[in-house]
């Protein structure tokens, strides 16, 4: 048993050098890719222009430029002079380092979940020895599978801001996991830019919180809104940005009510319907909750529709820069292309989710009534 695991460790750490490399690798092809160009990678929630405003003492916020968070525009800000001076090297490594950071605060997490989820079974008398070892190490396999995600490469050689609002919230829920309060607070505070020293007026708010909200840019993106509000009569624009986003919050009760007993995985939840949802989506933010999904591996197994979905993931991200191109390029097709595209993309996350909580909630039951059985 020891053996497996030291053997199953080194194999990870294996792995994990292949992805720093992989990615170094494609660190040298940027110009070529073009992926910091990419809707599906890039959001109006920019760094560089609010960046050159700083430090030409004027507001990043005094004009529509810059969307993005104080805090975000203070910490990537000065590694954009770098890429505007065709450095290019120190901000892809920067960003290869915190998803690095990321894949192990994951398996960190993962290990807390899976200590509990195993002495909950041995506690109820659920698992035989024999069994115990044949349960996936998900901690592992969740940060494996956030490092070789597509998504997730795409979204660091495409200087994505996404990784760093990614590791907010994986801090925040390692905290919770770990029962380090604090640090579950620090995250939280990083993610809305709360612990920020008071640098501009209250005009940032509506700049940044209120651009997300209002959802001024129509720009495409591998999101719905943009196009919705493209096609929608000024007059009824109000009504359907509070449906929208009243939509989210409608979900968040009824989901802590039936997944009370359940936090990582409510957690994980709250963290998918927010990427599916968002005004102004990215590949990174899908990138964060199918890394995260792999930590519920062994209760997940059995999970409906798995092939359709992972073959709907795949058909998605090679037709959305093919009907792009063939919309803004070549001009042979129009937005319904790339909107038919967004759709689909929706449909398929909306119903993996679908899939994966009822999953939960039939593998939970189940327990609990071979639990009651061995009473």
């Amino acid at each position: 048993m020891e053996e497996k695991k030291r053997g199953s460790r080194s194999a990870f750490w294996r792995w994990v050098i292949a992805s720093i490399l992989f990615r170094l690798i494609l660190v040298y092809f940027p110009k070529n890719l073009h992926l910091s160009s990419r809707p599906e990678v890039s959001t109006p929630l920019t760094m560089a222009e609010g960046y050159w405003l700083k430090q030409s003492s004027i507001s990043p916020y005094a004009g529509s430029m810059h969307h993005g968070s104080p805090l975000l525009l203070s910490i990537l800000g000065p590694l954009t002079v770098f890429t505007l001076l065709q450095v290019d090297l120190s901000i892809n490594l920067f960003f290869v380092l915190v998803d690095i950071i990321n894949a192990l605060l994951i398996r960190a997490t993962g290990w807390c979940i899976q200590e509990v989820y195993g002495r909950t079974l041995k506690s109820l008398d659920l698992v035989k020895p024999s069994e115990a070892s044949e349960i996936i190490l998900s901690g592992d396999l969740a940060a494996l599978v956030y490092l070789w995600n597509p998504f997730t490469i795409v979204a660091c050689i495409g200087l994505s801001t996404s990784p760093v609002e990614n590791m907010a919230i994986i801090v925040s829920l390692y905290g919770a996991c770990t029962g380090l309060v604090p640090l579950a607070a620090f995250g939280w505070g990083l993610l809305v830019s709360i612990e920020i020293r008071k640098m501009y007026n209250v005009i940032w708010l509506c700049r940044t919180y209120g651009f997300i909200l209002t959802v001024e840019d129509l720009s495409p993106n591998i999101g719905v809104l943009w196009y919705f509000f493209a096609e929608v009569f000024d007059f009824f624009r109000s009504f359907f940005l509070i449906v929208f986003h009243m939509n989210i919050f409608f979900m968040v009760l009824p989901l802590a009510i039936r997944l009370k007993h359940l936090p990582a995985f409510l957690a994980f939840v709250y963290v998918a319907i927010v990427a599916i949802f968002k005004s102004y989506p990215s590949v990174g933010d899908s990138a964060l909750y199918l890394g995260l999904l792999a930590l519920f591996a062994n209760e997940l197994a059995d999970m409906k529709f798995s092939f359709f979905l992972f073959c709907g993931y795949i058909g998605v991200s090679l037709l959305s820069p093919v009907m792009h191109n063939l919309w803004i390029w070549r001009g042979t097709g129009n937005a319904n292309f790339y909107f038919a595209t967004a759709m689909a993309y929706a449909c398929f996350q909306e119903v993996a989710e679908s899939q994966e909580v009822s999953r939960k909630r039939d593998f939970m039951e189940r327990r609990v009534k071979q639990s009651i059985i061995l009473l």
